[in-house]
Parts: structure tokens; sequence; C-alpha cells
């Protein structure tokens, strides 16, 4: 159980249908359907009936939204809590969608100052939404977010409503990665979405809204989530492990520095594809940035152009 499973419950429960909270949390119907399912799996009961006209609260959950009302006004009272005693001399916060190449900016502006006196830097992974409301909410100073370019302007009306302003820093059409000692390079075969078929698609949990999973290709739409072999995982690591000694595939972008050499994993276009997937920095608006939060900005911004400039062999 996490606080945005609470916050998807109590917006569902006041506006008595999924379809009209997910518009009101700038979120798909299917993504929300599925954070409820998560929750009432997680405590293990339903929270609601559900009727052809919408959902109203059983008795259980007329009960869970009272505490879950009370969470998240306790919640909301400690991201405003900040003691006037600490001072930092250094500080970066930084919130990302899963992306090892927006880790890798923040990995290397770090390891420049390991020689500082004092400093504290942050940070912290989610989807784009949890980016977003971080941000917002001054948990991170800074976020860089993906999205699928036919939601920039839902995207960007939450970014808005949230007192947020956004810079486009790249823009990429997703890909294969897969591991060099896949099967079907050893066999010399295409690799495809169709010749991976037979084989374990790797996801991260809860990523419901991840806009890569689901490729256009030639007016054809093939949603991964609904692959025969699913494998969900967390972190970063376990995934690329995973693929490096496997026949197990994901989807990504371009080559993160690196990527080969450490996993021997590499990043196949997909013929044909009509994605596009938009990456994007967000601050709060008419925010004063220090020179660390400046200096991670210009890196990430640094590292997109030239991924977006590489060209292939």
């Amino acid at each position: 159980m996490n606080v945005n499973q609470l916050e998807g419950f109590v917006t569902v429960a006041e506006c008595g249908s999924i379809n009209k909270a997910a518009q009101k949390l700038y979120i798909s119907q299917p993504h929300l359907s599925n954070i409820i399912k998560d929750l009432e799996k997680a405590i293990g009961f339903e929270l609601f009936n559900r009727t052809n006209r919408g959902v109203n609260l059983n008795s259980a959950g007329e009960y869970f939204l009272k505490h879950s009302k009370s969470i998240l006004n306790e919640i909301e009272a400690l991201k405003k809590f900040t003691p006037a005693n600490i001072k930092i001399s250094d500080k970066l916060r930084v919130s990302m969608t899963k992306f090892t190449h927006i880790m890798e900016s923040f990995n290397e502006v770090c390891s420049r100052t390991e020689n500082i006196d004092k400093f504290t830097y942050l940070l912290n992974e989610g989807t784009t939404r949890d980016v977003i409301i971080d941000v917002a909410n001054g948990y991170t100073d800074v976020g860089v977010i993906h999205y699928d370019i036919h939601q920039t302007k839902n995207i960007h009306s939450f970014i808005e409503k949230n007192g947020l302003t956004w810079k486009k820093i790249a823009e990429f059409a997703p890909e294969i990665c897969i591991s060099k000692q896949h099967e079907l390079i050893q066999q010399g075969n295409i690799i495809s979405l169709d010749s991976l078929k037979k084989y374990g698609f790797v996801r991260y949990l809860g990523q419901y809204e991840d806009f890569i999973y689901n490729i256009m290709k030639k007016g054809s739409h093939k949603d991964l989530n609904n692959s025969s072999k699913i494998i969900y995982v967390y972190g970063r690591a376990t995934l690329m492990n995973l693929i490096s000694t496997s026949n197990f595939y994901t989807i990504g972008i371009r080559e993160f520095e690196n990527q080969e050499a450490m996993f021997d994993v590499i990043s196949v276009p997909i013929e044909g594809c009509e994605n596009s997937v938009l990456f994007e920095v967000i601050t709060r608006n008419n925010a004063q940035l220090n020179d660390r939060t400046q200096e991670f900005i210009t890196n990430v911004t640094e590292r997109f152009r030239r991924l977006s400039e590489h060209k292939r062999g």
C-alpha cells in the first residue's frame, strides 16, 4: 500500500466513478483501475460495489475512506514541515522516471563533488505523475519525465495545474533492449516484436502508464502488457541483469553509456514504429535553482542531445 493508491482510492470514492476520477487525476482509466485493484489486493478486501452506473463504497470502503483521508492529511502536513535550523551548504534533489540515462547524469554530478565538506543529494524514481507531484510539493527541485507524444496536451495541463514549467530535452522512438547473446541474434534471425513473441517480456512493476509498452506500428497496436509471458521487477539493476543473462527482453530507447560494456545488452530499433517518446525537464514556476541543480539540468540536457545526434552504424 502506498500514497498514490490512497490518493486514487479517495478520488474515486469522491467522484463515484473511476473514469471521472481518472480525468481529475490526469491519468488513464485503465491505469487508475489497476491502482485500485492493487490496493484491494494489498489489504485483502474490496472497497467498492461496482455497477453499470459506476462505483460506490461498501461498508469496508467507508471505514477505509475515513482513515485514508486522515493519513493523507498527515502526509500533506509533513510535506510542509521544514526545520528552520537545518542549513545545507550544497543541495541537489532530483525526481526521475526510470531511465538509466537520467541516473547517469545524477551520478556524474555527484561524483564531481565528493570532496565538498557538506552536502545533501537525493534521487527519487517513479512514474511521470509521481515526478510531477514530487516537484510540485517541493520534495525535489527538478524532475525529468517521459511520456508518449500524443499525451502532450494532457501532461502539460497537469504540469501547469501544479504550478510547474517544462522544457523539452529529447524525443526518441522506443527500441527493443536485448542481450547480444540472445538466441535469435546468435542464429542470425531478425529481431522484431513478432519474433520475440514466445520470449518473456520484462517490465517495471506498477508503471501502468509507461507508454513505451504500447507500440503503434503501421496502424496496428501492440500492447506488451498483454504478453503471455511477463516478468515484473521494481529495480533497474534487476531488469538489466535479467535481460543480460537470459532470452528475455524489454522496451527502452537508445543505449545509455556503457550499456553494452556493462550488461552486454543492446538496443534494436522497431521497424515501422510510429511511437515517439518525449523527455522533459520540469521545475516550479519562477524557482530560484542553485548551482548544483543547474549543473544537473545542463548535464542531462547535454547527455540527451548527444544521444539524439548519435548515428547508428
